[in-house]
Parts: structure tokens; C-alpha cells; sequence
């Protein structure tokens, strides 16, 4: 078996070997087991799609693997994908650190509320 692609999702990989099934080409999608029950448990991202030897040739040729990417979209997604936090807009990294803040300062505000009652039963 031959490895003709590799794909982020299983739609994209089903895409790919139903165009290979059209084509006349057996082919299948190789994929960690755990993606469809618990994805978070999922150690080896991504679907691959493998045919047989003797036509992975054709098979990429079909998918247009041999194509270069596109060095415009590439850095499109670069742009959107890898800002840093402190590139991000004023509103976003204020809305970033109120949530990052908002689960640990109110349990932090219950324990002290905690603490002022059981202060007050023993010191009345």
C-alpha cells in the first residue's frame, strides 16, 4: 500500500477516494480508530488515503498532489493562524484575559468568602 495523500479531515480523505472510485481506482482512507469515538484521545492526526502500489503513480496524478501549493493561500493562512496574542485587536485580548481570569478569580473570591464566614463563626 502507497500513501497518495494526506488530509486534515475525513470528509477531505472520503472526497479524495470517491474521485479515485470514479476514476477506477480501489482506494482507502487510513485513519487513528479513535477520531469517531473520543477525538481527544486521537495521537495521530490527520486521514491518509492508500492505494496499491502499482497505481499510486496515477493516483496522485489524479489528485494533483504533484501541483505546487499555492504561496498565496499559504500565507493567508499563516497571517489568520499564527498572530501572536499581543497582534491580536485591543477588544480580543481584553476579552482574552477576562475569560483566562474569570474561572480562577471566582473560585478565588468564593474561598475568601469561604474563609470570612468560618473567621466570623469562630471569632464572633
Amino acid at each position: 500500500m502507497s500513501i497518495v495523500g494526506e488530509y486534515n479531515s475525513k470528509f477531505d480523505a472520503d472526497l479524495a477516494v470517491a474521485m479515485l472510485s470514479d476514476a477506477g481506482l480501489e482506494g482507502a482512507v487510513m485513519a487513528d480508530p479513535a477520531h469517531s469515538v473520543a477525538p481527544h484521545l486521537v495521537t495521530d492526526p490527520g486521514f491518509r488515503v492508500v492505494v496499491r502500489e502499482e497505481v499510486a503513480e496515477d493516483a496522485r496524478e489524479l489528485l494533483g498532489h504533484d501541483a505546487e501549493p499555492d504561496d498565496e493561500v499559504q500565507a493567508m493562512e499563516a497571517a489568520y493562524f499564527y498572530r501572536r496574542f499581543a497582534d491580536r485587536p485591543r477588544w480580543f485580548r481584553w476579552a482574552g484575559w477576562a475569560v483566562f481570569w474569570g474561572i480562577p478569580g471566582t473560585v478565588l473570591i468564593f474561598i475568601a468568602l469561604i474563609a470570612y464566614s468560618l473567621l466570623q463563626g469562630l471569632f464572633p
